[in-house]
């Protein structure tokens, strides 16, 4: 937040405010909740950096066919309910010929996952180089990072996209009511400001080590729990 000024806004609630009518028209909205002063300061500063979601990390559209896979093989598919809080997914393995409707597209390392349903629950997770050709759902938008000046790394995307403050923003463009979800159109449309290269850097190595600790921790419990299993055998 400080690295993308936008810990020196006033996010302050306010009870009451006016917007005139030309503003509205301006921006295609008639909702009282998207123009809070309080999101109008944020979306003011995120569309300063002059760029959009779509700049710097497109859409991957790779359609997964199960129809084209041969018959009796498995695939590794991403469910929304497969993301953990931490910003990262685990994949189960299943039967070609089970695959949910909704498996729908191909991802691959490096990319971004990230729920169009109720944006606000935070659920991004980063595509690890074990997780190549994995399938995730339709409830995804895959995100695919440009490299060099002009785009951004992974990591420091996933951190923006489960920064709270830019769930909010992004919850305001959800349609419908009981399953509200983001429509991918807008999603592309999302401003972000991008933080300085030391920022950016320093958000790389932090999100590197914290996943490094958490496979390291997994692989820890894994051989506890081998070492009680082989105890309770007397081996």
């Amino acid at each position: 937040m400080e690295a993308l000024g936008l810990d020196r806004l006033d996010l302050s609630p306010q009870k009451c405010y006016t917007r005139r009518f030309r503003d509205l028209e301006a921006e295609a909205r008639f909702d009282a909740e998207y123009f809070n002063p309080k999101y109008q300061r944020v979306i003011k500063k995120l569309r300063a950096g002059g760029r959009t979601l779509a700049d710097v990390a497109p859409l991957a559209h790779r359609p997964f066919d199960p129809a084209l896979r041969p018959k009796g093989s498995i695939f590794r598919y991403i469910e929304i309910g497969s993301l953990t809080g931490d910003g990262e997914a685990e994949a189960e393995t299943l039967d070609v010929a089970d695959a949910p409707s909704r498996a729908a597209w191909i991802v691959k390392p490096g990319d971004i996952i990230t729920s169009t349903m109720r944006p606000i629950r935070r659920l991004s997770a980063l595509v690890r180089d074990d997780q190549d050709g994995c399938v995730c759902s339709s409830g995804f938008a895959c995100l695919t990072p440009k490299p060099g000046t002009d785009g951004i790394e992974p990591e420091v995307l996933l951190t923006y996209l489960r920064l709270p403050i830019i769930c909010e923003i992004l919850d305001l463009h959800c349609t419908a009511s009981m399953y509200p979800a983001i429509p991918e159109d807008r999603l592309m449309h999302i401003p972000i400001i991008l933080p300085d290269t030391k920022a950016r850097k320093a958000v790389v190595t932090k999100v590197q080590e914290a996943m490094t600790a958490r496979a390291e921790a997994a692989r820890l419990l894994e051989q506890a729990k081998k070492t009680v299993e082989d105890l309770i055998a007397g081996r």
